[in-house]
């Protein structure tokens, strides 16, 4: 019998876990691979001043006739050692800058001690980087990509990696490091939410942190100048309100747009952009405000949140929204996505069940968010980094995503990856 490399220490790991019958040692998230599938090659390609890469994946790892798709990578080779250790990197799908981006800006954006790894950037399934066929785009949830992830590590030849992850990435690495956490020389999670803890708990955290969040942004524009309705913010949003619904503001400004505009703007910590766009709107001009929303919401936006929770999950996350309080505000249309999660495929693999291994205490993770993040609720984190013994460290910000943009908390990063406390 012929096994790939990953396969035949796994199958080695359980015969060992046999003859010596150690049932805590030998959990099955310690010794199997979460991905099935054998690991293949990965074709590399110039690409500028860093290389391409691709790799054949399962769209269904458990599936041994699963259809393949190209999963995009990018790599920058240490400048350092010949020896360096592999870090991996793990966009957002949404809000961190892109797989490649990461990788060509790695010195500019982490410092020159990024130089000492070999730096994998992976574009998750479903980005434009690693499309998926007709058919499958809904094949996008957490814990596909953390297969996907396993099965990089073991195409690059690594029983041990180094990671970065954002947000959804974050989510992902998250789950990776609780289920194989003898992968990892150090991990860090940037604004996670927990794989193994229900996506209802935690979405009644993050509704209050985006209301937390409007409520931040009004303050700041009524303690700041610069802001354009500084003068009376409160009032002048409820002008805002009266205006749309008495018909005198432009008639595509809806509480929708408003919405999208205000996510995009206080994710990136600056909220004086939404109220510059708004300010426009009052004078009778929509067209900043369109432009910080961006297209309104369709079927496809929703796959990766509908990939991660079950359909009665869906509905409730859909009824918690739509029970927020009526404040200046909303954060995004997180309850128009959810909705959509009826007409989509019924989540195959929902978070919420992942079951840390008993030696997940035991790996080297650094959890960090901003205290006034909207987007994923700070105490959520926090939590769940007291709970698994991990090194959990806030930055003082509003907004969402901190590493590689706040420059303490990046050092700190790149120290605590280098084996330094």
């Amino acid at each position: 019998i012929t096994l790939s490399r990953g396969r035949s220490r796994s199958v080695l790991g359980m015969l060992l876990c046999v003859l010596v019958a150690s049932v805590t040692a030998c959990s099955s998230g310690d010794v199997s691979s979460v991905a099935s599938a054998p690991a293949s090659d990965i074709t590399w390609l110039p690409c500028g001043d860093i290389k391409c890469g691709q790799i054949q994946i399962p769209i269904d790892h458990s599936a041994a006739s699963s259809e393949k798709f190209t999963l995009g990578l990018y790599r920058r080779t240490s400048s350092v050692s010949n020896d360096a250790r592999t870090l991996i990197l793990v966009p957002d799908k949404k809000w961190s800058t892109s797989a490649r981006d990461m990788v060509e800006a790695a010195v500019l954006t982490y410092g020159p001690r990024i130089s000492s790894f070999n730096v994998v950037a992976v574009a998750p399934r479903g980005s434009a980087e690693s499309v998926l066929p007709t058919g499958a785009e809904h094949n996008v949830g957490t814990l596909d990509i953390v297969d996907d992830l396993d099965m990089v590590r073991r195409a690059l030849g690594q029983e041990k990696v180094s990671v970065i992850g954002w947000g959804t990435g974050a989510t992902a690495v998250t789950a990776w490091v609780m289920q194989r956490p003898r992968d990892f020389y150090s991990a860090v999670v940037d604004s996670p939410i927990d794989p193994s803890v229900s996506s209802v708990k935690q979405i009644r955290q993050n509704i209050a942190a985006s209301e937390l969040g409007v409520l931040t942004a009004v303050k700041w524009c009524a303690s700041h100048l610069s802001c354009t309705i500084n003068a009376n913010v409160a009032t002048g949003l409820n002008l805002l309100k009266t205006d749309m619904r008495l018909g005198r503001a432009p008639a595509d400004v809806t509480n929708e747009v408003i919405a999208r505009a205000a996510e995009h703007a206080l994710a990136d910590g600056n909220p004086g952009v939404l109220f510059d766009a708004i300010a426009q709107v009052m004078v009778g001009s929509s067209a900043r405000l369109q432009t910080l929303a961006g297209a309104a919401l369709v079927q496809t936006d929703a796959y990766s949140k509908c990939a991660d929770v079950s359909q009665a999950d869906a509905v409730s996350i859909v009824q918690a929204y739509e029970s927020m309080s009526d404040q200046y505000f909303h954060l995004g249309n997180t309850a128009q996505l959810y909705g959509f999660c009826s007409a989509i495929p019924a989540a195959v693999r929902p978070l919420g069940a992942v079951k840390p291994s008993a030696i997940a205490s035991e790996a080297k993770v650094l959890v960090t968010i901003a205290r006034g993040d909207q987007m994923n609720a700070p105490v959520n984190a926090r939590e769940m980094a007291k709970r698994m013994g991990w090194k959990y460290q806030s930055v003082f910000a509003n907004r969402h995503l901190v590493v590689g943009i706040d420059r303490a908390i990046t050092q700190t990063v790149m120290d605590f990856l280098a084996g330094e406390r």
